[in-house]
């Protein structure tokens, strides 16, 4: 049963985040629309902050559970995006609110492991130490951490799988830019 409630309030608090912003959300629109009491509510929750990241993590949870093996660092993008758009008018509220900084920690939290998924496919164990490895894995996740959250500043654009493919395709030209004149200067 106590599962049960905590989604009815979840539900309830993104229902209500598709009309208003978060911060015009109090506890009682949330009692009210879910049919509950403030005890029951506090029972659960011990404050407006404690739903948004138990709701966001919940999220994150599924979105990874959907995406057990990712292959690309556009395949990490577009699942981080995913993330962003299931509740894109409630993330909208969230992203823009005062609450923030639990949104973009959570955020933060499915990237990382997105990112590390990913280069336990596309790494092989014997070309970077641990420490290495833990470096390169906490470099692309701010990497895209950053493009998510200037694409969530711009809009939240639907277009966001094309512009991702193309900012990786010109990554990949300017890192082989980079090391071909690096060898040419060598050599």
């Amino acid at each position: 049963m106590s599962k049960l409630t905590q989604k009815a309030i979840q539900n309830s608090f993104v229902k209500l985040l598709d009309s208003k912003p978060i911060d015009r959300i109090t506890i009682k629109d949330i009692t009210d629309d879910c049919g509950i009491s403030r005890n029951t509510f506090y029972y659960h929750y011990a404050d407006l902050p404690a739903l948004v990241e138990e709701l966001l993590t919940d999220n994150a949870e599924e979105l990874m559970k959907a995406y057990p093996s990712i292959d690309s660092l556009e395949e990490c993008l577009n699942v981080g995006a995913k993330y962003v758009l299931e509740m894109r008018r409630a993330a909208n509220h969230i992203y823009h609110s005062s609450h923030r900084d639990i949104y973009e920690r959570c955020l933060m939290n499915v990237l990382r492991r997105i990112v590390a998924e990913y280069f336990e496919i596309a790494l092989p164990v014997s070309d970077f130490n641990e420490e290495e490895r833990e470096i390169l894995i906490d470099y692309y996740k701010c990497v895209c951490f950053g493009i998510i959250a200037d694409w969530c500043n711009n809009g939240m654009r639907e277009d966001y799988a094309e512009t991702f493919r193309k900012l990786l395709t010109i990554r990949s030209r300017m890192l082989g830019m980079e090391f071909g004149s690096k060898f040419d200067q060598s050599s």
